[in-house]
């Protein structure tokens, strides 16, 4: 018995049905599909691990226009969300190392709740500086699932 249970067990994990392969396993976050997409002035996050100089990123906001939209790549779609709430510095001279940032994204039920820490500011005299860097997590909700991310990144043109 024991025999035959250990062979089914073993056909299931070949033939891709086990248990860490179904559906509810699956990364909710992935990167961006259409890299077009983040473009211009605005924030870039990658996962943590990822090579600055690649342009693979699973979040964008534009900060151009005031249009207060962000985009991910949700369950397999790049998603566009719409800014509902933020609280803090973001993109403000007053940001220090240090400053926290809270913003809230939704569409549909799709809502995405991020929370920046600065790591990284222009010095005052570099005129050349254009960006703060970011330590982040995104917290994804989409329908009953729901995905907690680590991310890097900036904010700036």
């Amino acid at each position: 018995m024991k025999l035959i249970l250990t062979f089914m067990l073993g056909l299931i994990t070949v033939h891709g049905v086990g248990p860490a392969q179904t559906a509810s396993k699956r990364r909710l976050v992935a990167n961006l599909k259409n890299n077009a997409i983040a473009d211009g002035c605005g924030c870039y996050f990658q996962f943590r691990g990822t090579p600055q100089n690649s342009e693979r990123y699973i979040f964008f906001s534009t900060i151009e226009d005031d249009s207060k939209t962000a985009w991910m790549n949700i369950a397999g779609r790049d998603v566009k969300l719409k800014l509902e709430r933020q609280v803090g510095p973001l993109g403000k001279e007053s940001e220090r190392v240090g400053s926290r940032s809270t913003l809230r994204y939704r569409l549909g039920d799709v809502t995405v709740s991020g929370t920046y820490i600065v790591t990284g500011v222009c010095d005052p005299n570099d005129e050349s500086c254009e960006s703060t860097q970011y330590s982040a997590t995104f917290t994804v909700r989409k329908g009953g699932r729901s995905e907690v991310v680590k991310a890097v990144g900036s904010c700036g043109c």
